[in-house]
């Protein structure tokens, strides 16, 4: 099961043929310190500057109009995602940019050998040459120069190259945004209220396509391995959520759950982790806990190189999650997950539903030399917490009442009980899809977005606008 990435996979790269190095637009002449420009400011020059009405054009001389400069990527990768540019001869593109200074930076940073820049779908520097820029496949990338922007970020009656990136929203990214969802079915509104109707609309859809995703889960696997798997993918930092649900795989629901009640109560959650830590590949010879499952139901570990650790913050750190699995999994032992966690929505409170999947702070030990780190954080924080009830427990529990079947009890909330706890679930923790899309969209038209996205409903709508802006159903 993969409930977030398959939702937003990449776009595929465009062929490009090879040809000379033809290029207009505005003249440019590198200074004595070629190159001098920072790469950040150059990341701001295209993201504020690129949207404009005047055409660019790529190495082989083809008209490139952008028609959304791409959000920020923020960390390693692409510097820009989700782009939408309108390419002579081959139509509308979306995918990745790269920023240089120069092109030849491509290969002198790797990203030619590097599949995860597979994405990208042009390659914009400052100072470009004949030279191709190739993908980790081999297939050539359209090559386009900054010069242009440049030159009108440093005309006397622009501001400054610093205050462009400083400066708000896109307005032409954003009128053309507009009207891409416009022939979705979601127009441009006129004003506040209009707005809040829209995104409450959108992300309705959302919440329904997640529960249809569940129900086509459901329909292979338990309502317990379902909710379980659903579950471990959220406690992933993004990069390990594939991790998780091969550990789900590795330590099945039914499994762990069997073996468990074997265990007087107070062991557990401890017996739960140590499993699940082995089962991982990271956890310790020392580490296993009593009972360490073996035989049917449970495969083989994985291993440490399966799991993203480098630089990710302690609260997000595999182990601390791992260890809040095993405290959610303990807690609801009996009768079992799902039917568990349906009882705590019938309550229709979303204070109580976030406080079922709340783990407390303990000291635990984070990395497999036994350093300990994040003392007194929340293996599961409240903020993570709302981010499972919203994306995990209400669209699966919508899905089951969907099916007409019950976790494993009369008393299961139905359809519309699941829909309006999701719409009264407060606001979710800001991430850089929101910032981008509230900055795209609602910019400059109404200053004080933040007074309209107040819940997490709202929140979910941006993100299925950006899932439409992306070519999605």
């Amino acid at each position: 099961m993969k409930l977030v990435t398959q939702m937003y996979a990449p776009a595929a790269a465009p062929s490009a043929r090879r040809a000379l190095l033809r290029e207009t637009g505005a003249e440019y002449r590198p200074s004595g310190k070629p190159g001098g420009i920072p790469e950040r400011l150059l990341a701001q020059l295209w993201q504020k500057r690129a949207a404009r009405p005047a055409a660019l054009y790529d190495n082989h001389g083809r008209r490139v109009q952008v028609l959304y400069p791409g959000r920020p990527g923020g960390g390693p990768g692409p510097d820009f995602r989700d782009a939408i540019l309108e390419m002579e001869g081959l139509g509308l593109v979306r995918g990745d940019l790269e920023i240089h200074r120069r092109q030849g930076d491509w290969d002198a940073h790797g990203h030619r050998r590097d599949p995860g820049y597979n994405g990208v779908v042009l390659h914009a520097a400052l100072e470009v040459s004949e030279q191709l820029t190739l993908l980790a496949g081999g297939q050539p990338v359209p090559v386009m120069s900054l010069a242009p922007l440049l030159a009108d970020a440093t005309s006397p009656d622009s501001q400054s190259l610093e205050a462009a990136g400083e400066s708000g929203g896109v307005p032409g990214a954003g009128a053309y945004l507009w009207q891409r969802l416009a022939e979705q079915g979601y127009p441009q509104p006129e004003g506040a209220g209009p707005l809040a109707t829209l995104l409450d609309r959108a992300g309705d859809a959302r919440f329904k396509a997640k529960s249809a995703l569940f129900q086509r889960f459901l329909r292979e696997q338990s309502p317990d391995q379902t909710l379980y798997e659903g579950l471990m993918e959220a406690l992933g930092y993004h990069k390990n959520q594939q991790a998780f649900l091969n550990l789900a795989s590795r330590a099945p629901y039914a499994a762990l759950r069997n073996t468990a009640r074997r265990l007087a109560p107070e062991q557990r959650a401890g017996a739960l982790h140590g499993w699940l830590l082995r089962l991982s590949g990271l956890g310790t010879p020392a580490e296993g806990g009593p009972g360490l499952p073996r035989g049917p139901g449970f495969g083989a570990p994985l291993t440490a190189a399966n799991w993203h650790t480098v630089g990710v913050r302690p609260a997000n750190h595999p182990r601390r999650r791992i260890a809040g699995a095993a405290e959610l999994l303990a807690r609801y032992l009996e009768p079992g997950l799902a039917a568990d966690l349906g009882e705590v929505v019938r309550a229709a409170s979303p204070k109580a539903l976030e406080q079922a999947l709340v783990v407390c702070g303990a000291n635990i030990s984070i990395n497999e030399a036994g350093e300990a780190g994040g003392a007194g954080l929340a293996l599961v924080g409240g903020g993570w917490a709302r981010d499972m009830a919203v994306n995990v427990v209400l669209p699966f529990l919508h899905g089951m009442a969907q099916r007409g079947e019950a976790p494993l009890d009369a008393n299961a909330p139905g359809g519309q009980e699941c829909a309006d706890l999701y719409a009264r679930m407060g606001k979710l923790q800001e991430n850089d899809l929101t910032r981008e899309m509230a900055g795209q969209l609602l910019a400059p038209w109404w200053s004080d977005w933040h007074g309209v996205v107040t819940t997490a409903r709202r929140q979910q709508g941006l993100l299925h606008l950006h899932h439409l802006l992306k070519g999605g159903g």
